[in-house]
């Protein structure tokens, strides 16, 4: 009866509704004539996501990515994509919908296996029954969900749920609740009906409102996919457009006003880097819009900076606030701020290799770049040519807008004059004296009763242009002074009064200054250090220089006798080559990108890198330029690289909520068992291993942590990148752990204390101490009686001493034995012990027990080079480190023997099945690579490969190889993973003595996900 009652009222909504009134055509795109762009970081199946398709996207209870895709759902934690599998008996699925409960239970709706809830990562099903696939989740108040499908619309519990009458045979492919009054309304859109509302939403059958919106009312399309609240309308995205409603009529986004014709699955509304209110739409194809408060919009596709055109979920990450985008094709992009974008042929750029960038200034600033492919300039919203035959100048290094209206452009071929479109001089280094063929920098000097003059510099010496006597040689230095090329010059203003500027020069790292009075040589301190190559005057001191070396950045004070201070953060740079000066930062490029220092800041600071990490495909900066409000413009071997300064303060970026600090794994004993906080260990089982996360995400690469294991530190260990901590055998006690983490932008997490305890083995516990007094009264009495004993024993005291000499002597020779056997260096067994205890085939066999021995040669990586670059003490410490965790990592049964030089020889016993075999072969190497091993005042990454084979190889014919043959194929296995590249386990199997051998490669944990 009341799916009746709720299609009639369906049927009779058209009489029911008032007329709407009709369609208007929303406002045109705007077009920024102003190189504009979106910085994107991506995350792609080579990342760990199941696939490139990205449907659904949400933020779950504990505050980790959920991403659902074409082929399955996976999980962010900050480091790693995690696969989540469902358990479908191996049936494959899409997930297209995600939810969170109000019980903060994780909702995932699928295209072809229904929906499924996800509780502390053990899942189950939603009992909806036959459905083709589910669409949207809403929570209700009630910690129950709204679940749309191609169907119908659901309300479902854990155990049951209810099929809603009003929209039976509809199906709804969209949900959106608001508040109208004191009632809430759920907003459907259907599939293929429009838009209706749904009231009386806690009734047990809820009742559609007389409201409708259909493609009769101007809807671009029946098929309604997503909703938004946004500028007090409700913004409709659907199969061929965006409409926005404001109760009364529709504004249609589409062909109309040029807005794409396509798909639009998401709807989020947000702030711009203006703090702007926006409203952002996914269309498929087309990509990301966004919206103004008053209807104006502007594309962001691929030209600017988005990775594919066909996105389609939407995400606002709660604590960061960046913005998530799933694509179809190209995984999911992160809008986040002060990351490098790049510029290529895709924008316009006639190649992708940039050798020089700046700004123009005749008819307004614009932005040129110098390919090597010819020269462009933005202008009108995209790149022209920078002069009307590229050819001329093809490959453009420097160019130079005179006070006279006039451009200079240094170039592959020389010094071009340009007026407008006619070349008034085309200079090369056969018709005039020009220094070299090409000339890479131009600079302006205003000299006076001249007005200005140009200087062309090159590898090869120095010119000057002025008005009066054209293009010449710089030659008042000498004949040799330049002739080693010129690799920086700055000018400085002479005075406020003064209409002369004075020109620095650097050549062949000497210091030329260029004044009223003429050119001088200075001599400031640094120079003692290295060959200066760059230069750049401090516009707030005008007696302030900053000079580089090829690995060092120093200020010099001319005021003071030229004093020098480094600042040593630049060497992580690399090898440098310019460096600027903007508002309250030092700039600093090189060969590992860029380098951001605060000017006010001490000199040791270590201001903060953007190279690869940030985004740069290239990370070496051969140019570059910034405009006025602080964005660089960089020149690399992969494009012209953007990048924003972030303008919002820490506290705005971190306003909504604090990220929080997630503890992902505490583990105890030698087979990793879960530890729970407050537990008490025996002293068997004392080893504790912990991993933790903090969800900013944001620059994950430059979140920090540190802990201190409070009852054995006295002090928290410093902060590095490292996310996890083990502390192996703790002696008895209370201990609590404190991890500690703060962002990419300093500001601290909440802490993390876990306590937990360690037993005292059985000697030290107190009823043991209780009962000792009594065991010595009876320990006295014995000896009581023992001495009363002795006097019949006096006549066997000669025979006594000869047995305790001859013990002695025993000992003694157990001793050198044992020397023998034992490597000094390491303390572990060596080649003579392995010898004599199992190399014997028979030994080996009995050893082996039950086929199951596997035997594993072990060789330190790159160890020559740790002896040449850092010394034997260095080697030495690194081989005794490499053996202690190896002792710590063999089991009880295993034997762990230095080989000689480098190599260790482990034979590990009870290993099974592949499996088993690989499992362990990945636990030594995971054992060796996840701590830096400590050197003085370096931390040194070490890591090994591993040649491994079966004794006996063939458990059909058992006799058929000797141990020492084995050991051979060990050695094949262990040279072939140093010839695939090391860092890695090779295992010899099939090695019958029918068949050649096969090498089965084992990766460790972080290069194996």
């Amino acid at each position: 009866m009341g799916m009746r009652n709720g299609l009639l009222a369906l049927a009779l909504l058209p009489s029911m509704v008032a007329a709407l009134e009709p369609a208007v055509v929303a406002p045109a795109a705007v077009i920024d004539d102003a190189l504009a762009w979106r910085a994107f970081r991506t995350f792609t199946s080579a990342d760990g996501l199941p696939q490139n398709s990205v449907l659904a996207l949400i933020q779950d209870r504990d505050g980790f990515i959920v991403a659902g895709t074409n082929q399955g759902l996976a999980r962010y934690d900050g480091r790693h994509w995690r696969t989540i599998e469902l358990p479908t008996n191996e049936a494959r699925y899409a997930v297209g919908a995600l939810g969170v409960a109000g019980d903060g239970a994780l909702w995932i709706g699928t295209d072809a296996q229904g929906a499924w809830r996800l509780v502390d990562d053990k899942a189950e099903r939603v009992p909806l029954g036959p459905t083709t696939g589910v669409n949207a989740f809403l929570p209700t108040r009630d910690d129950r969900m709204w679940v749309a499908t191609y169907e119908a619309l659901y309300r479902c519990g854990r155990e049951r749920c209810e099929s809603i009458d009003a929209l039976a045979k509809l199906g709804a492919r969209s949900l959106f609740k608001e508040r109208v009054g004191a009632e809430d309304r759920l907003w459907i859109g259907t599939n293929g009906g429009g838009v209706v509302q749904l009231r009386d939403l806690d009734a047990a059958q809820p009742t559609l409102s007389e409201q409708r919106i259909t493609r009769d009312d101007g809807l671009p399309n029946n098929i309604a996919l997503s909703f938004a609240r946004f500028a007090g309308d409700l913004w409709i995205g659907t199969g061929r457009g965006l409409a926005r409603f404001d109760g009364a009529r529709l504004q249609v986004y589409g062909a109309g006003n040029g807005f794409p014709v396509g798909m639009v699955f998401g709807l989020q509304e947000t702030t711009d880097d203006q703090g702007r209110p926006i409203l952002l739409a996914t269309l498929r194809p087309g990509g990301l819009v966004e919206i103004g408060e008053s209807g104006e919009w502007r594309m962001i596709d691929g030209r600017r900076g988005l990775p594919s055109n066909a996105t389609h979920s939407l995400l606002l990450e709660r604590y960061r606030r960046h913005l998530w985008i799933g694509t179809m094709t190209a995984g999911i992009a992160r809008m986040e701020p002060e990351r490098w974008a790049l510029f290529d042929e895709r924008n316009g750029l006639p190649d992708r290799i940039v050798e020089g960038v700046g700004w123009t200034t005749a008819d307004g600033p614009a932005l040129w770049v110098g390919t090597a492919s010819g020269a462009v300039q933005w202008r009108g919203g995209r790149f022209t040519p920078l002069v009307a035959d590229p050819r001329s100048a093809r490959l453009v290094y420097d160019v130079l807008d005179a006070p006279d209206g006039s451009r200079w452009i240094a170039h592959a071929g020389g010094l071009q004059h340009w007026r407008g479109t006619t070349l008034v001089s085309d200079y090369t280094v056969d018709n005039s004296a020009l220094p070299a063929v090409a000339i890479d920098r131009l600079i302006m000097r205003r000299s006076g009763d001249d007005g200005f003059e140009i200087y062309a510099a090159s590898s090869h010496g120095l010119s000057r242009w002025r008005a009066s006597d054209g293009l010449k040689r710089v030659t008042e230095l000498g004949a040799e002074s330049l002739a080693s090329g010129v690799q920086g010059f700055a000018i400085q203003v002479e005075s406020a009064a003064s209409d002369r500027d004075i020109l620095w020069v650097v050549s062949a790292g000497n210091l030329f200054r260029l004044d009223s009075q003429g050119w001088a040589r200075v001599h400031p301190a640094c120079a003692d250090h290295g060959d200066v190559i760059g230069i750049a005057i401090d516009p707030t001191n005008n007696d302030g220089l900053w000079l580089l070396s090829r690995g060092q950045l120093f200020q010099v004070d001319i005021s003071t006798d030229n004093r020098c201070r480094e600042w040593t953060a630049a060497a992580k740079l690399g090898s440098l080559n310019h460096v600027k000066l903007h508002a309250d930062h030092v700039l600093v490029f090189g060969s590992h990108g860029m380098l951001r220092l605060k000017r006010d800041g001490s000199a040791d600071q270590q201001g903060e890198m953007f190279g690869s990490e940030s985004g740069l495909l290239s990370p070496e900066i051969v140019a570059s330029a910034i405009d006025t409000r602080g964005r660089i413009f960089a020149a690399t071997a992969a494009g012209l690289a953007a990048l924003a300064p972030d303008t919002s303060a820490p506290s705005t970026q971190s306003a909504a909520e604090s990220a929080p600090l997630r503890l992902l794994g505490a583990n105890f004993g030698e087979d990793a068992r879960p530890l729970i906080s407050g537990t008490l260990l025996s002293p068997d089982d004392s080893s504790v291993d912990f991993s933790f996360v903090l969800l900013a995400f944001d620059r994950e690469y430059a979140i920090r942590y540190r802990t201190r294991l409070i009852g054995l530190e006295n002090q928290p260990q410093p902060w590095s990148t490292s996310a996890e901590v083990s502390y192996p055998r703790l002696p008895a006690g209370r201990y609590e752990l404190v991890i500690e983490a703060r962002d990419a932008d300093g500001i601290g997490a909440t802490p993390i204390r876990f306590p937990f305890s360690v037993d005292a083995p059985l000697w030290q516990r107190p009823w043991v101490l209780l009962t000792a007094p009594l065991l010595l009264l009876m320990i006295g009495i014995g000896l009581g009686r023992w001495r009363l004993r002795a006097a019949r024993l006096r006549a066997d005291e000669l025979e006594a001493e000869v047995a305790a000499r001859t013990l002695e002597l025993a000992n003694a020779n157990r001793q050198l034995e044992e020397t023998a056997i034992t490597d000094p260096l390491t303390g572990l067994k060596n080649r003579r012990y392995f010898a004599g205890a199992v190399t014997h085939t028979e030994q080996a066999r009995r050893f082996s027990r039950d086929h199951s021995l596997i035997v594993a040669l072990l060789d330190i990586d790159h160890f020559k080079r740790i002896n040449d670059s850092l010394g034997h003490d260095a080697g030495d410490t690194v081989l005794i480190e490499v053996a202690r965790r190896l002792q710590k990592l063999a089991r009880v049964d295993d034997v762990v023997v230095r080989w000689g030089g480098e190599e260790f020889l482990l034979l590990l016993r009870d290993v099974g099945d592949d499996d088993a075999i690989d499992a362990a072969l990945r636990r030594l190497l995971d054992g060796l690579v996840r701590e830096p091993i400590a050197i003085a005042d370096q931390r040194l990454n070490v890591g090994a490969s591993i040649g491994a084979a079966r004794f006996p190889p063939d458990p059909a014919n058992p006799a058929a190889h000797s141990l020492e043959q084995v050991i051979t194929f060990a050695d094949a296995a262990l040279y072939r993973a140093k010839r695939e590249g090391r860092l890695r386990a090779i295992f010899a199997t099939q090695l019958a003595a029918t068949s050649a051998p096969v090498y089965r490669t084992i990766l460790p944990s972080e290069r194996a996900d």
